[in-house]
């Protein structure tokens, strides 16, 4: 599993770990959408995905915390069909924060870098981490 994504797969927050939660009283403005728990992911990966994608993994996070069957079949289907939260048009809404740590995120998630710009390292990275809940943990098994 990837470090960047150990908040999201439920490694965290137990009763002795860390917590993965952001206070809910965190005053906004209208325009800006509400923080998720997860949102730290895209701020440690150096970006912030469209807005689709970003419920998505929320989503995906609460319901692998869950432990419900669901979560690896969803995270299937979107990165089957990623066009389903985000389709070509959008790729402008991907908002490079760091090119940095997001050539290094995708570096540690095996994605080649080759002729590719920050916008498409970018949605190659979300669509890793959005895969990172289809796969079962050897734990699972047992």
């Amino acid at each position: 599993m990837n470090s960047t994504t150990a908040c999201n797969t439920g490694s965290c927050g137990g009763p002795d770990g860390p917590s993965c939660t952001v206070p809910a009283h965190k005053e906004t403005s209208r325009n800006e959408p509400p923080v998720e728990e997860t949102d730290q992911v895209w701020i440690e990966a150096g970006f912030l995905p469209p807005a689709g994608y970003r419920q998505a993994v929320a989503l995906l996070h609460r319901l692998a915390m869950n432990g419900e069957p669901v979560a690896p079949l969803l995270s299937h289907a979107l990165t089957a069909a990623p066009e389903i939260l985000s389709g070509p048009e959008h790729d402008q809404n991907y908002r490079v924060l760091n090119p940095a740590k997001l050539r290094r995120t995708a570096e540690e998630f095996g994605i080649d870098l080759t002729d590719r710009n920050n916008t498409e390292i970018a949605r190659a990275v979300t669509l890793a981490i959005i895969g990172e809940y289809g796969v079962k943990k050897p734990e699972d098994h047992i």
